[in-house]
């Protein structure tokens, strides 16, 4: 492994729709990582891959579905606007919630993955989302390359800065149709008196055909930056631009995100508690959260002080109670109830 990444490349891609791409290569060749991607959190939205690579299908579907609210990376950026470079198994010895994300999260899910640990880039961009530039690996991370990464972390997020800026001065160019956001999203500049100066093809289709929506673009404009209106699950938001924007200095960029909104980050054993505290015993319960996080019946025996065979006949009471058969079940009723939750 090399001293530092070589982000050669990056640079020369800086402004084109390959910049990602070879940033995520150049950081991935650096730490060896077996996966990685780009994945875009935002306030308003569910997660969006961006990039993924050597991420099976099944696993971004599995994430997409509701495994994104168990993410502590996800809550360190939803619920504390965390930017730089974080890493899960640091995150596991955390304090408060994220710490008990990190470890659910690494108990439960990381599993399904073949992976150890994962290292987190997060690049806040234009718009109040968020950039995750992931790996992972089989072997845990070291505290050397977590250090360079976080040395290098600010110039890492200038160039990922110049990387949209550039792209968005570049949309008039039709030879350049990337804008470094989800490509159903839709969103226009306007320049500081107020006049267009770009407008997504998305929104020339959809603005002024519906008046609702019409208004609440209008309230969002003149409403505080990042307050977004609803119109249904449709969300708008506006954003102020810096002086320093060339396309529209001192402008406005504003969004029409018709994904499906994004959910609360969730901690696993608060979920458990709720769906089941009507159905279940507190002994039960405790078993529940133990085995939802990966624990064999050993191990549960073993972190609650009982026999073994006491475990299993609370399980075998567990699954009565719940009407079904396995754990796997047991993990699916937990998913199905995600889906309903604010």
């Amino acid at each position: 492994m090399s001293a530092l990444p070589d982000l050669s490349t990056a640079v020369r891609a800086c402004g084109s729709d390959l910049f990602q791409s070879a940033l995520r290569a150049a950081l991935c060749d650096y730490l060896a990582a077996e996966r990685s991607g780009v994945v875009q959190y935002s306030r308003f939205a569910v997660p969006h891959y961006l990039i993924s690579d050597h991420v099976p299908e099944e696993e971004v579907d599995f994430y997409l579905a509701g495994a994104y609210r168990f993410d502590p990376f996800f809550r360190c950026w939803r619920e504390h606007r965390e930017s730089g470079v974080l890493q899960l198994i640091a995150l596991r010895d955390v304090a408060g919630r994220v710490g008990e994300n990190a470890r659910d999260y690494s108990q439960r899910f990381q599993p399904k993955t073949g992976m150890a640990d994962e290292i987190a880039l997060l690049c806040p961009k234009i718009g109040g989302a968020v950039d995750n530039y992931f790996f992972m690996r089989d072997t845990p991370f070291r505290p050397d390359e977590v250090q360079v990464l976080s040395s290098l972390f600010p110039t890492i997020r200038a160039l990922h800065d110049l990387n949209q800026r550039l792209l968005l001065t570049r949309l008039g160019d039709s030879q350049l149709p990337a804008s470094g956001f989800p490509e159903f999203d839709c969103f226009v500049i306007d320049d500081a008196n107020g006049r267009q100066g770009f407008a997504s093809t998305n929104w020339q289709q959809i603005i002024g055909q519906d008046l609702a929506l019409s208004e609440a673009v209008a309230r969002a404009r003149s409403a505080a930056p990042g307050e977004p209106e609803r119109v249904g699950d449709v969300r708008v938001v506006s954003e102020q631009l810096g002086a320093d924007f060339p396309p529209a200095p001192n402008g406005r960029i504003t969004f029409v995100v018709r994904r499906p909104p994004a959910s609360s980050s969730l901690v696993l054993s608060e979920v458990v508690e709720q769906l089941f505290q009507d159905r279940l015993t507190e002994r039960e319960i405790s078993i529940c959260k133990l085995a939802l996080r990966g624990f064999p019946s050993a191990s549960i025996a073993e972190q609650l002080g009982i026999a073994v065979g006491t475990v299993k006949n609370h399980r075998k009471s567990i699954y009565r109670k719940l009407d079904i058969t396995s754990e796997r079940e047991l993990f699916l009723l937990l998913l199905n109830s995600i889906g309903a939750r604010d």
